[in-house]
């Protein structure tokens, strides 16, 4: 539940900033629309480096596609712990929530 509050502050928040910077610059639509697809793919490889730097930091030894039991890698057992602090997930559903901005801003302003 706390994953879709995020997303949907993060929608409004990226909807207010394009609307104002679109009035602001006189900028067309694309030029949002491609400004938050760029943001969106900064976050997502923001957050998918923060993942991988803390993973292997704080679970230097424990990472391995060793099998624990069948069926189960030793990796697969840091799940939940966690090993990621919260603030990198946020940043990972703010990437989704900038996509989702770009997409329902296109629809939006699409002439009629």
């Amino acid at each position: 539940m706390k994953g879709m509050k995020v997303i949907v502050i993060g929608v409004f928040t990226c909807a207010l900033a394009a609307m104002l910077i679109r009035n602001y610059f006189s900028l067309e639509k694309i030029h949002v629309f491609l400004g938050l697809v760029g943001l969106a793919t900064v976050l997502y490889l923001v957050n998918a480096v923060l993942k991988h730097y803390f993973i292997r930091r704080r679970t230097l030894d424990f990472v391995s596609s060793k099998e624990v039991v069948p069926g189960t890698q030793k990796g697969e057992l840091t799940a939940g712990l966690g090993i990621v602090p919260y603030w990198v997930s946020v940043i990972g559903l703010l990437a989704i929530a900038a996509l989702a901005t770009a997409v329902l801003f296109w629809v939006r302003a699409s002439p009629k």
